[in-house]
């Protein structure tokens, strides 16, 4: 390649990849220091929000769970309360 010849770039930006390639303007490869002048560069695609997403979502649920029964505990805790006393601290103990 002469320092002022004509040439073009050909680039192509994938998710994963870059590939590139030098021409002359009949599109034929160029050759510098005996080696053609065209790669590739490969790296990690990006990780998808998904995953990150599908923790957020589970995470809302369970606090929007818990809330909700916090809230109908406050409702019925007199009336519970009158038949069993302990039922809301057993009720914490269970795994279940």
């Amino acid at each position: 390649m002469k320092k002022f010849e004509e040439y073009y770039l050909g680039l192509d930006m994938g998710t994963g990849s870059v590939g590139w390639a030098v021409t002359n303007p009949s599109y034929n490869v160029i050759k510098r220091h005996g080696k053609a002048l065209w790669g590739i560069r490969l790296f990690e695609s990006a990780n998808t929000a998904e995953e990150r997403r599908a923790f957020r979502i589970s995470r809302r649920r369970t606090e929007r769970r818990k809330e909700r029964l916090a809230l109908l505990q406050e409702i019925f805790a007199e009336e519970i309360c009158k038949r069993d006393a302990g039922f809301y601290q057993r009720m914490k103990e269970s795994k279940y």
